[in-house]
């Protein structure tokens, strides 16, 4: 019932980068049902394990209201294994914990 396009790109340039990944969600039953999704991340890696920076997201709950979150995160790697934590919206009643692992192959 509904389509889902997306694109993910990132740029580097030396220890900075940006990464960014976005959604459209079209429900084919109803044009109030549709939205965009994205995710995006400004990083610094300060060691060659460690990669710092700001995140933010948009989404929402199927038939709820936009919800726009930003936050710090970190990510530690470890061979083909990276560990991050994202604290979304610090500091507020609303605070969010996205946890998240990663395995190269």
């Amino acid at each position: 019932r509904a389509t889902v396009p997306g694109v993910e790109w990132s740029l580097a340039w030396g220890r900075f980068d940006f990464y960014s990944e976005a959604e459209w969600v079209v429900d084919r039953a109803s044009r109030n049902d549709r939205y965009i999704y994205s995710w995006n991340e400004l990083g610094y890696r300060a060691a060659e394990w460690l990669r710092l920076g700001l995140a933010g997201q948009r989404t929402r709950i199927y038939g709820g209201e936009h919800n726009t979150q930003r936050g710090p995160f970190a990510q530690f790697s470890i061979g083909k294994v990276t560990l991050g934590g994202y604290w979304f919206n610090p500091g507020t009643s609303d605070q969010v914990f996205v946890g998240s692992l990663g395995v190269s192959f």
